[in-house]
């Protein structure tokens, strides 16, 4: 299979809007060459954003888990309101709850209540409904390629998911001159497969039509883990594009390209599919700080931002070191202008935790360096007397969510 300069520089051509390319993909693996075109030849695009006030909005996030409300809809409910309150009391304007795709198939299929046993009385309807009372957006926090399970819709036929979905990895060799060794299906989703990606982008469609108003956040759209994906069809598909073995070329660029390409077309997908929807519509990604480092994983965000196609990036710069967090923050707020940024700060997360009074630091520091919001990491570990400090310092003022983009 061979991409032709000039192909390629006509696939670029029709980037250059800031509304969604229409490419058109024939049968076969056409889709896989204008895809592949697409990362090598690519037009920044402008992200515009309208100023509706002389004070400028500002986002301030909080992402919280669905686990965090009980389980017993009359106190699970009761915890909603609360919850909403005090971020809405303490002049937050945006919730992001996590929601996994057994969460979505708990709503009908009781064979997920175990796992998602706040689904039984639908904690994310109670979320929505219970924000938008207090005027706070809600953008849905959902995963396309990791943290499934192998029980997770993706990989049950009678949710309309495949088995053959599942990612496989390349392991390095134990000793020198051992060859790789590759994994047998792990619970990651490859989005290689075109009907992964449409199954997945139903999916959202479906959130959508459930709990109108919200958006959409994808935490981390890539792989989790290196040396993904390495299935029957990547294995495949990596051959006809560059006559080698996948395997043995797993750390080189042309696989980083490849890696790139299925969740590219993803987020293409699902962009052309929000636009359709709604004339603006709001659609973001979370990650880390460097674009270089997690484009090895897939996570090619800083060439969606430029081609128009997220509303926003949230950088997950969680570093208790004030000093780190200001360097690393100058870094993403270069890398993306104009696309808006907004800067994660991570109260406590696996790999550690922030002060409180940093946490203050870094909301401004966020605030002074030119970042459109921050958003705090999580609900799970901020208390009332922390959300109290919030609001007598950095969150004083109430601040409207920004607007959308033109």
């Amino acid at each position: 299979m061979k991409v032709t300069t000039s192909d390629a520089k006509n696939s670029a051509r029709q980037t250059t809007r800031i509304s969604h390319p229409s490419l058109h993909f024939c049968n076969g693996f056409a889709w896989l060459i204008a895809a592949f075109a697409l990362l090598l030849f690519f037009h920044s695009a402008t992200l515009g954003r309208a100023q509706t006030s002389n004070a400028p909005p500002e986002a301030r996030g909080i992402w919280v888990h669905l686990t965090h409300f009980n389980a017993d809809p009359v106190q699970g409910k009761a915890e909603v309101k609360a919850f909403v309150d005090r971020y809405a009391d303490a002049n937050f304007n945006l919730v992001l709850p996590w929601v996994l795709s057994e969460y979505m198939a708990a709503l009908t299929d009781p064979a997920y209540h175990d796992s998602q046993p706040t689904a039984k009385w639908d904690a994310l309807g109670e979320l929505v409904r219970r924000a938008n009372e207090r005027h706070l957006q809600v953008h849905f926090w959902y995963s396309f390629t990791y943290y499934k399970s192998a029980r997770s819709p993706e990989f049950n036929p009678q949710h309309g998911g495949n088995p053959a979905w599942a990612a496989r990895r390349v392991l390095p060799p134990k000793e020198a001159g051992q060859p790789p060794t590759v994994t047998s299906p792990m619970s990651d989703v490859c989005p290689m497969h075109p009907e992964a990606r449409a199954w997945q982008v139903k999916l959202l469609e479906s959130m959508l039509d459930r709990y109108p108003g919200i958006a959409i956040h994808i935490e981390e759209p890539g792989f989790g883990t290196p040396g993904s994906c390495v299935c029957d069809l990547c294995q495949s598909l990596f051959r006809q594009i560059y006559g080698a073995d996948l395997v043995a070329s797993i750390n080189t660029p042309q696989a980083e390209d490849f890696r790139c390409i299925g969740m590219t077309e993803f987020i293409r997908e699902l962009r052309a599919k929000l636009e359709k929807r709604t004339p603006r519509p709001i659609l973001s990604v979370n990650g880390g700080p460097l674009w270089r480092s997690d484009r090895k994983l897939g996570r090619d965000w800083k060439r969606w931002a430029e081609l128009g196609w997220l509303d926003y990036y949230a950088s997950q710069n969680y570093m208790p070191n004030l000093d780190n967090f200001t360097r690393y923050t100058q870094g993403i707020l270069k890398d993306l202008q104009p696309c808006p940024v907004f800067i994660g700060i991570g109260v406590e997360w696996s790999g550690g935790a922030t002060p409180l009074p940093t946490v203050a630091q870094e909301v401004e520091k966020a605030r002074e360096l030119g970042a459109s919001g921050v958003i705090l990491f999580s609900a799970s570990a901020l208390t009332d007397s922390d959300l109290a400090t919030l609001k007598s310092g950095p969150f004083k003022r109430p601040a409207d969510y920004p607007p959308a983009r033109q």
